[in-house]
């Protein structure tokens, strides 16, 4: 049977192009019920609210028609300015009211004189705002009665523009947008926690002031829960069918579920720029759309767009989910309260589950491995080339039973990573809620538990070990590596031992304790050198090794040596591993720039790009790095332009395959000393500015890269003639550097960076004393810091020009 609302919506569009007679003569014919829904209809699409159309200019508002007042007329303490809107409910002017020496702007909010509806309603109003106090909530100041009889009340006055405008005007980007729509829910929520449903949300009921703050306006059709019944069919006129609930149209109770509905159909239109139910269509048409069918998706909405708020991929999944839970229509299918709203939005934004697609194991570890693309990217990068390394070995399997072997051990090693990925993220429900570095560190703890000497458990070491490495944490593989050959896990095969060993020896190099490395390579070195060509790859490792022994000690010679030494023979050994031969490269490319050896560096990357040839590999980790060190490369013989040009191809790329990361952080970072190089500072600041939030909310405030930022920031403000702010950056850098002994990697940098605040400060005394502390680190840096004495000569250049 056809539904009272759907009779009341075929009827309006059998009657709404009718006179005014014969229309009421043909709602005579039908049930009271229906006949006051359709009135509601046809007021409603009459109605144009008070601050649904643009606000006039003050200075022509004088001429608007229609206005009551005109400038200069008092209402209560006030003095009328200008009329800001009229429609609906009545009139609305900006007035000023000046006492003891200071004055106080506000929005008058002035009711028609001809409707007795809205004097029951702005009484309510009136009532509501003063149980509310709120930073986003325009805040009731006055109210009163004119001499003629109309009530009036003075609000807060929020000098800004309409939700739906500000973004026009502004596009900002989608963290902005959520951040409103954030202040828009603690709005909301205040206003239920005082019983009150608002019931009218829209854009035009949300003011952004000049400061990008958020405040909720016209509580004129709110509901004060406490109340007992609802007046339907009066209040349809003056609610909005774009953000209305199903309810709103029909004979369900209005409950805070409604204002849940409206706030998604608001961030629906923050998120693609157009309302959900925007088609076209007539009122009618609206109404039945909002009762009977399912709101779009924003990703699928702003894909057919030609120039969308948001990319369609960063609303499709979460923020899809999010709109739709809010939209649905049942009330009892939609967020239980707007609290729960707001924080599945957190939880979108810092990639984590959202409640909105509960019940979703295989979504719980897409939202886990979204969460840390960088290090799960890595993790992926090493997987794919040792499944993908499976094949190739099987391929070549038929031509010699080394091969053969070597395909089976590849395999059990991709069987050990799949497995020891299982085991970590498949434990609990909850785990999908860790850190990658939780996680591991759960799952190592649970492996030294369960783990035995065979050789099975090895592997699944070694696997863990792996994932350790590839998320930058040396210390959790030590940890895990000494465990295990502490507990004799892996102890029955020989090979295993050896590898955990070699493992152990490289990780206690990163941590700090390399004078243990020499003997287990060594005796790691021992085993797999009965049978070289089984056992190629192993050797090649502890070349790695040995190289980074080297490294540490200065002595690059011996370093590159190792490294380039017969690289035919490693790049067999790792045909199947193009991360592997990367790192190689990586390492490489890093120790020839540390030496000051540029002229090596076109052979190498020859080498280099035809590894990158292959399949897949410029999407691993390693080939981000190693273009970002092309750019570094280019930096430093002078062509920043060139280096500019390159790491913006690398965060582009970074971007659409990882979205936000520490990876991006330091391209970014990359991208802003480009910039210095090329005395671009605005430029600089800029990619700056984006590099330092992304280092301190993946890496942390205190880590080195966001140490390195502040430092390139504070040099940035600097030379932009910002000295104030440069001081700053550089007291945060200093502070975050203070814990760590005297030298370290960044004492030459902070002392260059010292002496450029002091010389744009116009302190030569103590800009020439902040260079002489940087020439004398970085002298002591040897080969590797010579392109910091080549930037600190230019600047003891300029320093000695300052009178």
């Amino acid at each position: 049977m056809e539904s009272s609302l759907m009779m009341a919506v075929r009827l309006f569009e059998e009657i709404e192009p009718l006179d005014p007679g014969r229309r009421e003569k043909r709602l005579t014919n039908v049930s009271p019920a229906i006949a006051a829904q359709v009135r509601a209809l046809l007021e409603g699409a009459a109605r144009r609210g008070v601050l649904d159309g643009p606000a006039p200019e003050i200075e022509t508002a004088a001429a608007v028609p229609g206005c009551s007042f005109a400038p200069g007329t008092h209402v209560g303490r006030f003095e009328i300015v200008a009329p800001i809107g009229m429609g609906g409910m009545g009139e609305v002017y900006l007035a000023e009211r000046q006492d003891a020496g200071f004055t106080q702007r506000v929005a008058i909010k002035l009711l028609r004189v001809d409707s007795m509806l809205s004097a029951e309603m702005f009484a309510r109003e009136r009532r509501l705002l003063a149980q509310v106090d709120h930073p986003n909530i325009a805040r009731l100041i006055d109210g009163g009665i004119t001499p003629e009889g109309r009530p009036w009340m003075a609000m807060e006055y929020i000098d800004g523009e309409p939700l739906d405008r500000w973004c026009e005007h502004h596009n900002p980007p989608l963290d902005t947008r959520l951040r409103i729509f954030a202040q828009i829910c603690e709005a909301v929520s205040h206003a239920h926690a005082n019983l009150i449903v608002h019931r009218d949300l829209k854009p035009s009921n949300v003011m952004i002031d000049a400061n990008g703050r958020a405040h909720l306006l016209d509580f004129g059709v709110a509901k004060l829960l406490a109340d007992g019944g609802d007046a339907l069919a009066q209040t349809q006129a003056l609610i909005t069918p774009d953000y209305a609930a199903p309810e709103q149209f029909d004979t369900g109770p209005v409950t805070t579920a409604t204002d849940v509905h409206a706030l998604g159909a608001l961030l629906f239109e923050l998120l693609t720029g157009r309302r959900p139910w925007q088609s076209g269509g007539s009122l009618p048409t609206i109404v039945r759309r909002v009762v009977t069918e399912e709101p779009p998706q924003p990703s699928k909405v702003a894909a057919s767009l030609d120039d969308p708020p948001v990319p369609p991929a960063r609303l499709k999944g979460d923020l899809d989910a999010i709109v739709a839970k809010a939209m649905r229509k049942e009330p009892a299918q939609r967020y239980a309260t707007v609290e729960a709203l707001a924080d599945d939005l957190d939880r979108a934004r810092t990639l984590r589950p959202v409640q909105a697609r509960h019940g979703s194991r295989r979504y719980a570890l897409g939202r886990f491995v979204r969460r840390n693309r960088l290090p799960i990217g890595a993790v992926a990068a090493v997987i794919v080339a040792l499944l993908l390394g499976s094949v190739a070995f099987a391929i070549q399997a038929q031509r010699t039973a080394v091969e053969r072997d070597l395909a089976r051990a590849e395999a059990r090693r991709s069987d050990a990573i799949v497995q020891t990925l299982t085991l970590m993220l498949g434990t609990s429900p909850s785990s999908a809620d860790l850190t990658v570095k939780q996680s591991l560190d759960q799952s190592a703890a649970r492996m030294l538990a369960r783990l035995d000497g065979s050789e099975r458990s090895g592997e699944a070491v070694g696997a863990m070990a792996d994932l350790f490495i590839n998320i930058q944490d040396p210390k959790g593989a030590f940890v895990l590596y000494k465990g295990a050959l502490d507990r004799g896990i892996g102890r029955d095969s020989a090979i295993w031992t050896a590898r955990l060993r070699a493992g152990l020896a490289d990780t206690a190099i990163s941590v700090g304790q390399s004078e243990i490395a020499p003997r287990l390579l060594d005796q790691a070195d021992a085993v797999f050198r009965t049978d070289p060509e089984r056992y190629g790859a192993d050797l090649e490792q502890v070349k790695l090794s040995r190289a980074a022994i080297a490294r540490r000690k200065g002595d690059y010679d011996t370093a590159l040596a190792l490294l380039s030494a017969d690289l035919p023979t490693a790049e067999r050994a790792f045909a199947a591993n193009d991360s592997a031969m990367l790192t190689r490269y990586n390492n490489m490319f890093v120790y020839l720039i540390e030496a000051n050896r540029g002229d090596e560096i076109p052979a190498l990357l020859e080498r280099v790009d035809r590894t990158l040839a292959h399949p897949g590999a410029r999407d691993m980790i390693q080939a981000f790095n190693i273009d970002q060190l092309r750019a570094t490369w280019q930096i430093r013989q002078g062509n920043a332009a060139e280096g500019e040009r390159i790491v913006i191809g690398v965060i582009e790329r970074r971007r659409r395959l990882f979205g936000e990361s520490a990876g991006l952080a330091s391209d970014l970072m990359q991208l802003g000393k480009a910039r210095i190089a090329k005395r671009d500072f605005v430029g600089a600041e800029t990619a700056l500015v984006e590099s330092e939030t992304l280092a301190a909310r993946y890496l942390g405030p205190m880590a080195l890269p966001t140490i390195v930022i502040k430092l390139a920031l504070a040099q940035t403000s600097a030379e932009r003639g910002d000295v104030p702010a440069a001081q700053v950056k550089l007291a945060e850098a200093m502070k975050a550097l203070a814990p760590m002994p005297t030298p370290n990697p960044l004492t030459g940098q902070a002392a260059l960076t010292e002496a450029v605040v002091a010389l744009k400060a116009g302190r030569k005394g103590e800009a020439q004393a902040a260079a002489a502390r940087a020439r004398t680190s970085f002298a002591a840096m040897g080969p590797s810091g010579s392109f910091g004495l080549t930037a600190i000569t230019a600047i003891e250049q300029r320093i000695a020009a300052l009178r």
